[in-house]
């Protein structure tokens, strides 16, 4: 049977030899010293070829870029970051976060109004962007009174500081040295990251360097591998989200892995068959995609049948303690690069059907479960496939108790531990609402613990809808249910709305194809199947068609502050 170790027990004798890392700056320079030669980062140039970097060349570029912004006056200012993902997004970010100033990555996809907004949040006094987001920071500048520089990661635009020309001060010989030579401040601010706005205004979190290398170690004690066998991932969230760099590409780095950067999501399939990753880190949502669009590839080629009949073998192949799938499923892998073996997913609940399914084809999810407040993450599970309902146990860094637990032993879900924040930039207010007298962090997540200490997350506090007979309803478990059922349905969401003077669960739904669009009917029956699986008090009563595709987060969770809280007759039906 296969042994998989965690990083830290893989590390013990190398990296960590000397003990944890004391800071991000501690976690360059041994990587340097140990493992120069290890690549850590790749990323496509223009002409599709793979350009690596190794541990010696970010060390170097790091130091050149924080050198380069002390010789420019940007010493302890406030950076933000917006662009698209590249190698260069990554220096950056540890550039700045690690000594220099207070980095803040921003979506690059938000609206100007709210992009305004969250830089003057943030105070911002200059902004690393692509050279294509130039006319987009120029038209908002007038907005923001502390932005004063604005600099271009990837070309030469006039106007703009260059990301070259800082490395080319900061390799000068009178600048050199100054960013290695500043002592490290561990609990002073480093980053401001935005929280989604899925439910609510974004707020600004900050996280001190010490923070940022708690969020590091505590990932390389939950991530498990096989030791000894070559183990890549790709990057594929965008980059201000709080797991893309805080946990999967740092904890990469602290352990000399290699992280392929995907430069968009349009681009994943594309780039995927050239990095073939072993590892990627998604949200449920673009699981669900890939799981789909192997059944779907299967049906339209006619070799469903011979798939299912695969699965079974690879089933008794397992149970005799031989995996044979990427050999039997070869095809089926074909399109994501052949070598993918783990999807790493957090961000909301998984769908039971596809965590077994994936697992059924060799490819195991792993559930993780964080929130920005933290680190981000908080715990996760490597047994996923053998039990998705749990979110796994909170790792050893951090403490983790239930608040109020009900008669079923669920409660609001409290973090305490090295990787939380500090709390809410210019905001204590907010803070003081989340952080109780022992300085437990009140995650707004409703969840319950086992006696082992695994945690099962009921959903998010906010969008639990609380029926007049007092249940409470978990929409995310109601619209797993339609998504199993309904494979036609490309986004739907649950949520409390009036009928008259009546509450009701009413299911909002998009459907893409057109002619199933306009078979409404149709979908009412299949809803009412749906029904028959759940409990009486947690069934659809209505359901409302969506014209087009509900807004989301650049990580595809739907905002439930958008949704309507009254039925439209005309764009629905009693279920």
């Amino acid at each position: 049977m296969t042994k998989y170790f965690t990083e830290r027990e893989l590390q013990r004798n190398s990296l960590l030899k000397d003990g944890d890392y004391k800071s991000i700056k501690d976690m360059l320079c041994r990587i340097n010293a140990l493992i120069p030669q290890a690549r850590v980062l790749a990323e496509l140039d223009e002409n599709k070829n793979i350009v690596y970097i190794t541990a010696a060349e970010l060390f170097e570029e790091v130091n050149a870029l924080a050198d380069g912004m002390i010789a420019t006056g940007l010493e302890g200012k406030h950076i933000a970051i917006i662009a698209d993902n590249s190698c260069r997004y990554v220096i950056t970010d540890i550039a700045v976060a690690s000594g220099t100033g207070v980095v803040t990555p921003v979506d690059k996809d938000a609206p100007d109004a709210l992009t305004a907004k969250l830089l003057n949040t943030c105070d911002a006094d200059a902004v690393f962007c692509s050279a294509s987001l130039v006319e987009k920071i120029e038209k908002i500048k007038g907005e923001v009174p502390s932005l004063k520089t604005v600099i271009t990661i990837d070309k030469k635009v006039e106007g703009c500081k260059f990301y070259d020309e800082l490395l080319e001060e900061g390799r000068r010989k009178k600048n050199k040295g100054a960013w290695l030579a500043k002592p490290v401040d561990s609990n002073a601010l480093s980053k401001i990251l935005f929280t989604s706005g899925t439910t609510g205004p974004n707020k600004g979190v900050m996280l001190s360097d010490a923070n940022l290398t708690a969020n590091m170690i505590n990932c390389l004690d939950m991530i498990r591998i096989e030791k000894g066998v070559v183990n890549t991932s790709m990057s594929v969230l965008p980059m201000h989200h709080a797991t893309e760099i805080n946990t999967h590409i740092m904890a990469r780095i602290g352990c000399g892995r290699l992280t392929y950067i995907n430069e968009s999501m349009k681009k994943m399939m594309e780039n995927i068959k050239i990095f073939k990753p072993h590892v990627i880190t998604i949200v449920p949502m673009i699981a669900n995609m890939f799981y789909r669009q192997i059944w779907a590839g299967a049906k339209r080629s006619g070799m469903d049948a011979k798939l299912k009949k695969g699965i079974r073998l690879a089933a008794l192949a397992k149970k005799f303690g031989f995996d044979i799938t990427h050999k039997l499923f070869d095809k089926v892998f074909e399109p994501f690069g052949g070598n993918l073996c783990q999807i790493v997913c957090g961000g909301s609940m998984l769908n039971p059907t596809v965590v077994k399914g994936m697992s059924d084809l060799g490819i195991y999810i792993v559930n993780g479960y964080g929130i920005t407040e933290c680190g981000p993450l908080v715990s996760m599970n490597a047994e996923t496939y053998k039990e998705w309902k749990s979110v796994g146990y909170a790792a050893p860094g951090l403490e983790v108790r239930i608040d109020k637990p009900d008669s079923d032993g669920v409660g609001e879900l409290c973090v305490r531990g090295k990787s939380v924040s500090l709390g809410y930039y210019k905001d204590p207010e907010s803070t003081a609402k989340v952080f109780d007298k022992d300085g437990f962090f009140h995650t707004g997540d409703s969840a319950r613990m086992d006696s082992s200490g695994r945690l099962f997350l009921s959903g998010r506090k906010k969008n639990v809808i609380v029926l007049s007979n007092g249940k409470n309803v978990c929409p995310e478990e109601v619209e797993n249910a339609v998504e199993n059922e309904l494979d036609y349905v490309n986004d739907v969401v649950v949520y409390p709305a009036s009928l008259g003077n009546q509450s009701v669960i009413c299911a909002g739904i998009w459907i893409k194809d057109d002619e199933i669009r306009k078979d409404c009917n149709r979908v009412v029956e299949d809803l009412r199947r749906v029904n028959d699986q759940l409990p009486d008090y947690k069934r659809i009563e209505f359901v409302q068609f969506a014209d087009h595709e509900y807004e989301k987060t650049s990580t595809r969770k739907i905002k439930r502050d958008k949704l309507p809280s009254e039925c439209d007759l005309k764009k629905g039906m009693t279920v």
